[in-house]
């Protein structure tokens, strides 16, 4: 009987000590506005809110110094905690503008989606993988007819700039959407 009491109140302490720490608020930095890879951050696209994360708060950025003047190194979505593998000090990626025949573009391609880019030779009938998980900056209205052209900003390795803009005045460009 002494023992069962003397584990019930190891236990009750132990529940009681997670209680405690789970209900500690921290000041993390959230996102306000979605933030594009690449895409230096200021105090206009993040704050600071107080949130419940118990024993994980160590997981994300608490200061201003480890936030802001920070590249996004991933698309970030408005309301996005920000962790530290989220952003860093300097981005290898660059802004290219691509004008793409509506036909080779996804019909749901949106700001900060994940495309594959392609280039297709008609002539040799092949097809072949330029850049692989490429964020999308920024995305033109799209023209809903298949003759029209939507010009779309993607975050390139800066290796592959080259590559890309050869293959882009080719005009053989396919964008194919990922699951995000």
């Amino acid at each position: 009987m002494a023992i069962g009491m003397v584990t019930s109140l190891i236990a009750s302490f132990a529940l009681y000590l997670n209680a405690e720490r789970a209900g500690k608020r921290q000041e993390v930095w959230v996102t306000t506005t979605t933030i594009a890879a690449g895409q230096i951050i200021d105090k206009q696209s993040v704050q600071l809110i107080r949130v419940d994360l118990g024993q994980v708060a160590q997981s994300y950025l608490d200061k201003e110094s480890e936030v802001i003047g920070k590249a996004a190194l991933e698309p970030l979505a408005s309301g996005n905690l920000l962790r530290p593998e989220n952003i860093g000090i300097k981005s290898n990626l660059r802004n290219v503008a691509l004008r793409i025949s509506n036909g080779h573009l996804p019909p749901s391609l949106e700001t900060n989606d994940w495309v594959d880019i392609w280039f297709s030779d008609p002539i040799k009938m092949s097809s072949t993988l330029i850049i692989p998980k490429t964020s999308v900056v920024w995305v033109d209205e799209v023209n809903s007819n298949f003759g029209g052209v939507t010009t779309v900003v993607v975050a390139v390795p800066e290796m592959n700039v080259l590559q890309l803009v050869n293959s882009a005045r080719a005009d053989g460009i396919d964008l194919v959407q990922r699951e995000n």
